[in-house]
């Protein structure tokens, strides 16, 4: 792996952005990080809590970093890949459904992209990220990308062909995780538990059952089936899952925002 120690710029402050600044920092691999947004407000809070560098345009960030990672929307990543096309780093772009071939048509065929794939639990370190690399990528400047995302979470490298479906699974994710978390919070309302237990009665379960599976590496219906007795409590409920078709609505979900990840990219 290259030990040298990079300029990284972060073009966007959103939460991916944000927490991407937290975690490098904690890196002492990547001393110097230079930040841009449009929302100044945000950049100086930033700057103020990691001290990280402000650039005061794009072209200054262009030729501060050698790694520039762009944390912005599809259609913003477009624009400024677009004003890339004179950079020689490695441009990281997570933007939902935007191939690398199209990253390279825009900036160039020569360019070193990685796609990357990082998930909201990146804030508090937990986050999931898959990263695909252009084919002219060596492989000790892949795993200098796969650090970055490291200090934010856990990181595969995986084809390309499979983006789109990790958008759909892990990127999206947490929106789902979230929505059932609320789900389970409502359930414990409606049979007379107050809501602040309720939601930490539907989280704590949520967060010890994930810790519990990645521990034991196990398969989760045989986890399941350790929680369910026979003609008990657990096994009524899973039965009403099952006459729903909740294995199938999740599968249906995440086609879903597959096929919508397949929609955004314009090549």
């Amino acid at each position: 792996m290259n030990n040298k120690k990079s300029n990284i710029g972060i073009i966007g402050t959103g939460n991916m952005g944000y927490a991407l600044v937290k975690g490098i920092k904690a890196n002492p691999m990547y001393t110097e990080i230079m930040i841009y947004d449009i929302d100044h407000f945000k950049l100086t809070s930033i700057q103020n809590e990691t001290e990280v560098i402000i650039a005061k345009s794009i072209d200054e960030i262009i030729n501060y970093s050698n790694l520039l990672i762009l944390a912005v929307k599809p259609d913003i990543t477009i624009k400024i890949a677009s004003e890339l096309k004179l950079y020689h780093g490695i441009i990281i772009s997570i933007a939902a459904g935007i191939s690398i071939l199209s990253l390279q048509n825009i900036t160039g065929v020569d360019k070193k992209i990685i796609r990357a794939m990082p998930n909201t639990p990146s804030i508090v370190g937990e986050g999931m990220t898959v990263i695909s690399a252009s084919s002219n990528l060596p492989d000790n400047e892949i795993e200098q990308v796969k650090s970055i995302f490291l200090s934010v979470g856990d990181v595969l490298i995986m084809d390309e062909k499979h983006m789109n479906a990790v958008t759909a699974l892990s990127g999206s994710g947490p929106a789902y995780i979230f929505t059932f978390i609320q789900a389970m919070a409502d359930a414990g309302v409606k049979l007379g538990i107050p809501r602040s237990e309720s939601l930490l009665l539907a989280g704590q379960t949520i967060y010890g059952s994930v810790k519990m599976f990645l521990d034991k590496k196990e398969n989760p219906i045989m986890l399941r089936d350790k929680v369910t007795s026979p003609g008990g409590t657990t096994i009524s409920a899973l039965h009403v899952l099952d006459k729903a078709g909740f294995n199938g609505i999740i599968i249906d979900a995440i086609e879903a925002a597959a096929n919508r990840a397949k929609e955004l990219d314009k090549s």
